[in-house]
């Protein structure tokens, strides 16, 4: 039997795979907050958890309520928070 020789790839070059970041545009706009997070979750139906009595889906958008809770706070530290949404 003959053995199969695996060619190593040849490194690429860090800009073709991610970028130029010097050639990407700045962001539009600010970032504003939703009013309501759970609106998408809320969209797609009951999820298709079963028993135990509780409704999954105010388990589901308290962790969307969250991860709003964190980008806003991240925003506004990153001074992107639009100052008619600004949340102390």
């Amino acid at each position: 039997m003959s053995r199969t020789r695996r060619r190593r790839p040849k490194p690429q070059d860090p800009k073709i795979f991610w970028g130029d970041p010097a050639a990407e545009p700045d962001p539009i706009g600010r970032i504003r907050t939703t009013p309501d997070p759970s609106a998408l979750l809320r969209s797609l139906g009951d999820p298709p958890l079963a028993g135990g009595g509780h409704n999954p889906l105010e388990h589901l958008a308290l962790a969307y309520v969250h991860a709003v809770d964190m980008a806003t706070a991240l925003a506004k530290a990153n001074g992107i928070l639009d100052p008619d949404d600004d949340v102390d």
